[in-house]
């Protein structure tokens, strides 16, 4: 329980004792002239523009990722505790009751009392307002993900034979070579999309001379996008924006160390990579 819910279930059991309760309908600024202030949301994150590596892109993007769920969090408690301002007045309002109190007898500590549930809601009316606008999902992050690109998979996640994947130490166990995502053939200039809500980190040209998408999700998780398609068809995203399910975030290329079009998908969850295709529906 929040320090806040607390002071609300305490303000609730002072209307329900039976103490004197103002008109609803009064205006809203005849309570006691004070208010609570509204909790602020979460500073943006600096996001640098360039990245000296890939792992600490990763890093900056998995701290966003944290922040993502943060704000989630926060807009979750921030809705129950007014949803708990708003059962407290409704405990005393009455519709079938002109002017919709059930009054008692006048008392100064009654009106203060609604004054301040009336407070508390317009606050955290106030706060949802400025986690959504600092990025907060309205909703649940989905269970599972959509594909960024219908297509074969031509190197699957995980240990390899090829020399060209660097090497890694997974879950304990050291591999000369692992490929950290997969790889999904399309023809050059296919549109590749976000697999789920998140927050673009980084959208641009690596050191190795890929160009790669970066998205941050509200369930913690991390997605990157690598080879795609440079010129006309480059990712016109930046990091910030907000993407949705399906929004276009590049096209199939061949830029950077690769052999031929396809898009290499990886997904890292704090900072470790994952199967990609553990995220989808099965």
């Amino acid at each position: 329980m929040t320090i806040r819910t607390a002071r609300l279930r305490a303000l609730y059991v002072c209307v329900l004792a039976g103490l004197c309760l103002l008109a609803f309908g009064a205006p809203a600024g005849a309570d006691d002239g004070t208010t609570t202030p509204p909790r602020a949301a979460p500073p943006a994150r600096a996001i640098p523009r360039t990245f000296a590596s890939y792992d600490a892109l990763i890093a900056t993007a998995s701290a966003v990722a944290v922040d993502q769920t943060t704000l989630y969090a926060q807009l979750l408690a921030t809705r129950a505790d007014a949803d708990f301002a708003q059962s407290a007045l409704a405990a005393v309002y009455d519709p079938r009751i002109r002017g919709g109190l059930v009054r008692t007898e006048t008392n100064v500590s009654d009106e203060t009392t609604l004054g301040a549930l009336r407070a508390e809601i317009a606050s955290t009316t106030a706060t949802e307002t400025r986690l959504l606008n600092s990025g907060a999902t309205g909703a649940a992050p989905a269970p599972t993900w959509q594909r960024p690109l219908a297509g074969e998979i031509s190197q699957p996640f995980g240990p390899t034979y090829l020399g060209l994947e660097p090497a890694r130490l997974y879950k304990g166990v050291f591999y000369g070579h692992f490929h950290d995502g997969v790889d999904i053939l399309a023809r050059a200039g296919t549109p590749i999309v976000a697999p789920a809500r998140g927050r673009v980190v980084f959208a641009g040209r690596m050191g190795d001379g890929a160009e790669v998408v970066v998205i941050a999700h509200d369930n913690g998780l991390v997605s990157l996008y690598a080879h795609l398609q440079d010129g006309p068809l480059a990712p016109t995203i930046k990091a910030g924006d907000i993407v949705q399910p399906g929004d276009r975030i590049g096209a199939v290329g061949l830029t950077g160390l690769t052999t031929g079009y396809h898009l290499h998908w990886a997904v890292y969850k704090s900072g470790e990579p994952i199967d990609p295709l553990t995220t989808l529906a099965d």
